[in-house]
């Protein structure tokens, strides 16, 4: 266990496996490890609330394709990812609502990625992704990509010794 826990922002990729949603890249093992090392306080995770546009979305999206009912299930997954503790919401401040609009202004056209980074950036956090586009799209325009980071280089990072 790390003595200071890093910071680490997650994309909305990462809520959806708790509304049933498979992610591909991201298998149980992933998420067990995961939750293994914020439990053991390896990491402290953060999500920003305005991810709940993007969640919302897909998950209505693809619900039927994928059998989800919006009911009790659902509900639980929402009161677990808020209420849980083991995730802590943040909201943007505005820094980060202006370096999203720096982002947009540049040709960033996701809005919800551009709050995302600068959030990450302005709370000095990693920001936990695989979106290969925006990290090719921030490395174009001179942003600093070194914070974005996916799951598997996370565990490798921090030594989580069970994690192969």
């Amino acid at each position: 266990m790390r003595s200071t826990p890093l910071k680490v922002l997650l994309d909305s990729t990462y809520l959806l496996p708790s509304f049933g949603i498979e992610v591909r890249g991201l298998s149980k093992e992933h998420i067990a490890h995961l939750r293994d090392a914020g439990v053991n306080g390896s990491v402290r995770f953060h999500c920003l609330s305005a991810v709940w546009i993007e969640v919302i979305g897909k998950i209505c999206r693809d619900k039927e394709r994928l059998g989800i009912r919006v009911d009790n299930a659902v509900d639980r997954a929402i009161k677990s990812l808020l209420n849980s503790g083991f995730y802590e919401w943040i909201t943007p401040e505005s820094q980060t609502v202006t370096l999203a609009f720096q982002l947009r202004m540049r040709g960033h056209k996701d809005n919800i990625d551009n709050l995302l980074y600068a959030a990450s950036v302005t709370n000095n956090m990693l920001f936990l992704t695989m979106d290969e586009d925006l990290k090719e799209f921030l490395s174009k325009e001179g942003f600093e990509t070194e914070t974005l980071i996916d799951h598997e280089s996370l565990l490798k990072k921090i030594n989580l010794t069970s994690y192969r």
